[in-house]
């Protein structure tokens, strides 16, 4: 027996190409969206589509294919040659097509294809290239590469037009390929997306200035008259919302109806799109008088908008546009999905940094602007993209088409492309619920100014009344001046909450910001003490410098933790705790003040029995409520010119009946009696930078957070009076369950 090694190579049977055929194209008009697609590529100016007697003609003017192209590029499975040129020869357009799909989508749609080519050679003479594919018969061999199929090429007279025209016969799904009304459609849709609509600079015109641009030719179209309808429409639309992705910012706007600024944020982030992507959205939501003032009559600017074919937001690539995203009821930003399932919280982390929804929020319309998310049904918009094709020179990282050319690849391009759009869509929201909320606002006091002014107008016609005596009148007249005064007391004191409220909820974002900051602050502490360390070794010396720098990330690591769980109170209700101990919570808590506190002699104890079970609430709750009494306990112990010479804290928890009771009391200065109810006030802080507290002064936000997280879980805050030898006692109570 032989010892020489043996090759072997691949057979291919000649119904590959039926095989391919189906696979990567998966519909009749995604089919015929390729051969449109090859026609822009060649620099066409037009694409006729036409179908005659069970005949599918597809022709256009482009610069046709010579007898040398046709056979190494038509003829080649698989050609790089797309990947490598991805502009057009003559007018420098981003190329569209890819791999050969047009080949494949011919053999898709029908059995037999007369392909006829007129291009001109190098020696510009002109040449046309005529050939006819069986390819019922073509399947039937056993080796595709053995397939001998006879063409011909023949010269042509000089004024004779360049372009390639398609003869698809006997088609095989003749009902399917119907140029209809709705097929008509949804080609031109394809083929020219959304008029009216810009497209940031994505435009499907090549770089040349001779480029005489790109239409496409169907029987009996009747959709130029649709334009202007359109471009109307959008142009009344309620909102906009423009997002513009480039390699390392991400810029989102928003404008109302008469194009004034809402909105405006620059993210900072590396971006996988390598062309980054320009969205253009517009917001119709169900609002009585949208279209009045303009030249669309209310009722079709209604039908146009609930047109499947017109609403929803859809992507655009390189000019065309792609299924499925955006068609019919298509849910690709998970818009339908949310408003199923009554969401409540942002779903992109851009939302969830710049915009903190307060924990309350979750549950109330007024508060809550995810409630606002808009609907597809409401939104007309696109996103116009430039994908790429895979090969060894590209990154497959980038936003790529599917195989069957149905959509991109779900790689992290597309998923960064995705969350983009939808952070976008919640900021619409945000801005949606924000402007309602600012309307309210002006109606009330609309409201309110036409009361005082009814309130006058009662003064006065009360002066006049001849049967009333001077007693009686004076009497009426004082009490609605006393109602005008309260009126206004009232509107002051609205406005100044409102106000604090507002400030309040900017602290929120900031400090969840910082608390970001912080923890990539500490990653680069932790990185600098492995580094320390490793020199510790070599050099002693630097072993106080190690344990100095060892301290600080133990310190802030705590603060940053305890800072994150009471943030964390504050958004977080639907957590599910298990049982947990007070007592455990408290040491935890104390832990992580011990150096503070020890530094500056402060005694702290704690009388709470291991076994005290703690309620039912969000742990982080519990932790965040009992940090911020203690940490105001360690500041009044300290802090001011009259602070106690023997500071003390002490924390006291225990279970009675049906509450769980959590005291705090210190021996510092007190809280006078005469501002006990004002300390619940957003922004009354009673400690000052002129204090010289060592924990700092106060923002005037704890105690009002404090108050309103009890109450949200139907418990109760409250100043009481102090143990012997303290001079402040704060107490939480929180609801048992029944036993």
């Amino acid at each position: 027996m032989s010892t020489q090694p043996k090759t072997a190579s691949f057979q291919t049977r000649g119904r590959l190409l039926q095989e391919l055929g189906e696979r990567l194209v998966a519909r009749a008009d995604v089919a015929l969206t390729e051969l449109i697609k090859n026609a822009y590529d060649a620099d066409a100016d037009e694409c006729t589509v036409r179908l005659v007697a069970n005949t599918l003609i597809v022709k256009d003017t482009g610069h046709g294919m010579t007898e040398s192209e046709f056979l190494e590029k038509w003829m080649e499975i698989a050609t790089p040659d797309k990947l490598r040129n991805r502009q057009s020869r003559f007018f420098k357009r981003s190329v569209t097509g890819s791999k050969g799909i047009g080949r494949f989508a011919v053999r898709f749609l029908g059995e037999k294809l007369k392909l006829e080519t007129i291009a001109q050679s190098g020696s510009r003479r002109k040449s046309r290239l005529s050939i006819t594919f069986d390819w019922p018969n073509i399947d039937k061999q056993k080796q595709l590469h053995a397939v001998k199929i006879p063409y011909k090429v023949e010269r042509v007279a000089d004024d004779v037009p360049t372009g390639t025209t398609l003869t698809i016969t006997r088609l095989r799904n003749p009902s399917e390929i119907q140029i209809t009304k709705e097929l008509r459609t949804d080609l031109l849709s394809i083929a020219h997306p959304y008029a009216g609509l810009e497209n940031g600079g994505f435009s499907r015109t090549g770089q040349s200035d001779d480029d005489p641009g790109f239409r496409i030719s169907l029987p009996d179209e009747g959709a130029d008259e649709d334009v202007d309808l359109s471009k109307e429409i959008l142009d009344s639309a309620f909102a906009r919302l423009t997002i513009t992705r480039r390699k390392t910012l991400t810029h989102f706007v928003i404008y109302n109806k008469q194009g004034k600024e809402l909105l405006s944020r620059k993210i900072p982030s590396k971006s996988r799109l390598g062309k980054g992507f320009f969205a253009d959205i517009r917001y119709f939501p169900q609002q009585r008088g949208m279209f009045v003032g303009t030249k669309v009559d209310g009722r079709v600017a209604r039908g146009w908008i609930h047109d499947k074919k017109n609403n929803g937001i859809g992507i655009v690539d390189h000019g065309f546009r792609v299924r499925p995203y955006g068609y019919g009821e298509d849910d690709w930003l998970q818009l339908s999905y949310d408003a199923g399932h009554r969401r409540r919280e942002w779903r992109s982390s851009i939302m969830e940094q710049q915009f903190a929804m307060p924990r309350a929020a979750s549950s109330d319309s007024k508060l809550n602007p995810m409630l606002y998310l808009p609907g597809f049904h409401q939104l007309v918009g696109a996103v116009f993209v430039e994908s790429i094709s895979v090969d060894k020179s590209t990154s497959p990282d980038d936003l790529t088409p599917s195989m069957d050319r149905e959509g991109f690849v779900d790689n992290d391009a597309f998923k960064e492309l995705r969350d983009l759009v939808r952070t976008g869509l919640e900021m619409l929201a945000y801005v949606d619920h924000r402007e309602k909320r600012k309307l309210e606002k002006k109606k009330r006091k609309a409201e309110a100014t036409a009361l005082r002014e009814d309130l006058h107008s009662a003064v006065e016609f009360i002066e006049t009344v001849p049967g009333l005596t001077k007693s009686d009148r004076s009497s009426v007249v004082q009490r609605f001046q006393q109602l005008s005064k309260e009126l206004e007391d009232t509107e002051e004191y609205f406005r100044v909450g409102t106000s604090k409220l507002e400030m309040m909820g900017l602290l929120g974002v900031m400090a969840g910001f910082v608390t970001h900051e912080m923890q990539r602050i500490l990653h680069g502490l932790e990185d600098l003490l492995k580094k320390t360390e490793r020199l510790e070794r070599r050099d002693r010396s630097i072993k106080s410098i190690r344990e100095s720098i060892q301290h600080s990330i133990e310190t802030v690591a705590g603060q940053l933790e305890y800072s994150t769980a009471f943030v964390g109170a504050i958004h977080d209700s639907q957590d599910a705790p298990g049982p947990y101990y007070a007592r455990g919570a408290a040491e935890l808590i104390v832990s992580q003040f011990r150096s503070f506190a020890d530094d500056r002699g402060i005694a702290v104890k704690l009388e709470i029995d291991r076994g005290v079970k703690a309620p039912p609430i969000p742990k982080a709750l519990y932790s965040g409520v009992a940090m911020n009494l203690f940490t105001n306990a360690l500041k009044a112990a300290v802090g001011g010119e009259s602070a106690s010479k023997a500071p003390r804290v002490v924390i006291k928890s225990w279970n009675e009946k049906s509450q769980h009771v959590f005291e705090v009391a210190d021996s510092g200065i007190g809280i006078p009696p005469s501002i006990r109810k004002r300390i619940w006030d957003p922004l009354f802080t009673t400690t000052s930078a002129a204090d010289f507290n060592p924990l700092g002064s106060g923002m005037g936000l704890g105690l009002t957070l404090v108050k309103r997280l009890v109450s949200d879980v139907k418990g109760k805050v409250q100043i009481v009076d102090p143990p012997p030898g303290f001079s402040t006692c704060f107490r939480v109570t929180y609801p048992l369950p029944a036993k």
